[in-house]
């Protein structure tokens, strides 16, 4: 389901900027697949619940997995929202943004793909790294955001596109808030101390 959702923000990235309405589509149509992940995994999570009656920990781990699950399902619809901006764009991503939702797009998969890592493998250094992170990406999209203003004080007739510009920025940094996230549960998860 993480591997999914994150190749539908690598895709929704791809046609945002060369403006490939086809692979905007298959963005789309993909998050009824990670729609169907998540409602396996809450079905089955419940179902483990209910049969075995789980305690402590592991009742914890459960209640986690659903959080994440959640998470993971947002990032899929964060990159439908960004497909639908490239759709509405038509090709008309401006050229000198391109760069900047690149590498927007490369950390914030960096970061939900840590945090995918994190759920199999926990690590308290880890989890802080994704949360740390998160600092970088809202800069660079706060500085992306402050160029595409530029861009309209120079251009008020092209405001409509240049918004649904900053409209794809952000939700790239969304997919890095879930990312925050799921480290958050999972941190109050593992280092919690017990009670």
């Amino acid at each position: 389901m993480g591997g999914d959702a994150n190749e539908m923000v690598r895709q929704a990235v791809e046609a945002t900027i060369n403006g490939d309405l086809e692979l905007a589509k298959r963005v789309i149509d993909a998050d009824d697949r990670v729609d169907e992940f998540e409602r396996s995994a809450v079905n089955k999570t419940v179902i483990v619940v209910m049969q075995e009656s789980p305690v402590a920990a592991d009742l914890k781990f459960l209640i986690s997995t659903l959080g994440v699950v959640g998470e993971i399902e947002k990032v899929g619809d964060d990159a439908v929202k960004l497909a639908r901006r490239a759709t509405k764009l038509s090709g008309q991503f401006p050229a000198e943004m391109r760069v900047a939702l690149m590498e927007l797009g490369e950390a914030s998969r960096k970061s939900f793909n840590a945090s995918i890592r994190l759920y199999s493998a926990y690590s308290s250094e880890l989890a802080e790294d994704i949360i740390h992170a998160d600092e970088e990406i809202d800069t660079a999209y706060s500085q992306a955001r402050n160029k595409v203003f530029t861009l309209i004080q120079g251009n008020p007739d092209a405001t409509a596109h240049l918004v649904r510009t900053i409209e794809a920025f952000h939700a790239l940094e969304h997919i890095a808030d879930h990312a925050v996230a799921i480290a958050i549960r999972l941190r109050m998860l593992y280092d919690a101390q017990p009670t």
